[in-house]
């Protein structure tokens, strides 16, 4: 009879990868996921094993039982299911954090090599200097349209008004600031606003724009281009790619060892 933990397993694999139950595959479906399946079962296997039956620290369980429960909710378990499941997963875990103690560091010669063979991966990205101003609508619109097309006059006067206006009419959390948002990047910002701002000039103002919140302005203080990243920082960042590259396959050669069932 299959363990409790494998039904779980099985219905992960076959959500994450076809978006539905195992029950529901395919017939052409079905070889892959029986491949996928034995892999990932005897992987399992070793990993809950080898982490032997000791007491699991509570923080291991704390960590798993967040992790899962979003998932252990989308089936039917019962309490002592669940609890069997997250054991199950939370030993895995301790198995996997001690097999990457034991992977080497990669050394400074090897961070820096590999740093100079990939040094244009590791780029500033362009950022824009962003001041913001934002009336919210309610059910007036066309009086705040008003109201913003004011302000922006007064703006466009002088850059300095910006930080008063903003201190006392912005409804954005950045007014305490004088609307002052810092270097932005792209990803940070609504599409509406993030569009507008990476079109514009250094120290321009843009027109009123409209979202689902209300009326923006937005002013482009300064424009910083990509540049290199400081090296310090990207060689910190080359530690952590290359430590998960031999943690990976430090795992991988544990698992072919006698005894780990991970062949």
């Amino acid at each position: 009879m299959p363990e409790l933990w494998e039904r779980f397993s099985r219905q992960q694999l076959a959500q994450s990868r076809w978006q539905c139950s195992p029950e529901a595959l395919s017939v052409s479906q079905q070889a892959e996921f029986h491949r996928l399946w034995q892999r990932q079962r005897k992987m399992e296997c070793a990993l809950a094993g080898a982490a032997g039956n000791d007491p699991i620290p509570e923080k291991h369980l704390i960590s798993v039982t967040t992790s899962l429960s979003p998932l252990l909710a989308e089936q039917v378990f019962s309490d002592a299911e669940r609890t069997s499941i997250i054991q199950h997963h939370a030993r895995m875990e301790i198995q996997l954090a001690r097999v990457a103690e034991q992977a080497p560091a990669p050394d400074e010669l090897q961070v820096l090599a590999w740093y100079r063979q990939h040094q244009d991966k590791f780029m500033r990205p362009e950022q824009r200097l962003c001041w913001h101003l934002l009336l919210t609508t309610d059910n007036d619109r066309p009086a705040m349209y008003q109201q913003i097309q004011q302000l922006r006059q007064q703006i466009i006067t002088s850059r300095q008004h910006f930080n008063s206006l903003a201190q006392r009419w912005s409804h954005c959390p950045s007014a305490l600031e004088g609307g002052r948002m810092g270097w932005i990047s792209r990803g940070l910002l609504f599409p509406e606003l993030e569009s507008v701002l990476f079109a514009m000039k250094p120290n321009g103002v843009s027109h009123p724009i409209e979202t689902q919140l209300g009326w923006h302005l937005l002013w482009c203080e300064m424009i910083r281009p990509p540049a290199p990243m400081e090296q310090n920082a990207a060689l910190t960042q080359v530690r952590t790619i290359l430590t998960r590259q031999n943690q990976q396959q430090w795992l991988r050669q544990w698992l072919k060892l006698p005894g780990c069932n991970g062949g």
